[in-house]
């Protein structure tokens, strides 16, 4: 039985290059391609006696330095056909390069800011819920529509600073009447007041907080909900026969 692995010290042919260049204490922008072909094929030369799995991307890297360097034994042709133009092969290896080394950069740095918000600790919005409540009137709403959109485009910039810093590939279309189904779902219990970043925490994405505003605001006109806010401009809702 045989033992295999893949090559997973590297992301790919363009990290180990990189890796490579390092090492070599060489210059990114005057690169020595014939040293840089003969450390990457002693690389995956040592990789194949060690029985490691190779992917093929970096086979396929590979071929190319060895055609450079093919091409540099060659004579020179200095005629150029007019109005044709072929980018030189180190030339666009570099700059794969200096782009891979920048979206690297970049993503170390997001991932390093997600690992950071993991561990901030939210205040819970119960606690938050709890220190208004004395002081919050639904006798006396407060607020036009003017106010209470303002303070929405406020909830959602809260929202928005606290998701994490992951994609998400597929989005679950909502409509109004779905968003109106969720909150009473989550909230028709309730008999104290409940702000308006308590229906986003329910939410999975920007999209579905704009629809569930909407739907507050169709609650809000048929009384089924009040509303008012606090000096913060944070929304806050109860039922109408609460």
């Amino acid at each position: 039985m045989t033992f295999t692995v893949t090559i997973n010290d590297f992301e790919g042919p363009l990290d180990l290059m990189l890796d490579l260049i390092r090492k070599n204490n060489m210059d990114l922008f005057e690169l020595d391609i014939t040293l840089l072909t003969t450390q990457y094929a002693a690389f995956l030369h040592q990789m194949e006696e060690m029985h490691l799995e190779i992917a093929s991307e970096y086979l396929s890297e590979l071929a190319g330095l060895i055609e450079y360097k093919s091409r540099r034994l060659l004579p020179k042709e200095k005629a150029i056909l007019d109005g044709e133009y072929e980018e030189d092969p180190k030339d666009r290896l570099v700059r794969r390069l200096l782009e891979y080394q920048q979206f690297k950069e970049i993503s170390e740095t997001l991932g390093e800011r997600y690992r950071e918000r993991l561990q901030q600790l939210s205040r819970p919005m119960e606690a938050i819920s709890q220190q208004w409540l004395s002081s919050i009137d639904f006798n006396n709403i407060s607020g036009s529509v003017y106010d209470l959109t303002k303070a929405m485009g406020k909830a959602l910039d809260r929202y928005v600073a606290s998701l994490p810093l992951a994609v998400r590939v597929t989005k679950p279309e909502r409509s109004v009447d779905d968003c109106i189904y969720k909150i009473r779902q989550h909230f028709d219990g309730f008999s104290r007041a409940f702000s308006f970043d308590e229906v986003l925490d329910t939410c999975i994405d920007l999209e579905e907080g704009i629809v569930s505003f909407l739907a507050v605001l169709d609650l809000i006109r048929v009384n089924l909900l009040v509303y008012t806010m606090d000096k913060d401009d944070r929304i806050w809702l109860k039922w109408g026969n609460a």
